[in-house]
């Protein structure tokens, strides 16, 4: 199943509304900026390098950067969308 990582006051947004509009299933892990730095949790740090949000992982792909990952889902899931 694609997994969406999530981060607060991020650009996943667009990500989880776009699977939504393609009604592609999916798993969301959310995460939480530090409220004093507002830097994403070391937790993130695993999935991406940098901590950046979104990432998505689906079927050993993994993607960050919501346009990168908004244009691979259309090509992937959006059936001439």
């Amino acid at each position: 199943m694609l997994v969406v990582h999530h981060l607060n006051n991020s650009r996943s947004q667009r990500v989880l509304w776009l699977l939504e509009e393609l009604g592609v299933p999916y798993e969301v892990k959310r995460y939480e900026r530090d409220p004093k730095t507002m830097l994403a949790p070391p937790e993130l740090l695993s999935v991406h390098p940098l901590g950046k949000s979104p990432v998505i992982v689906d079927s050993g792909v993994t993607l960050a950067e919501s346009g990168a990952i908004i244009e691979y889902l259309v090509g992937k899931y959006g059936n001439g969308a």
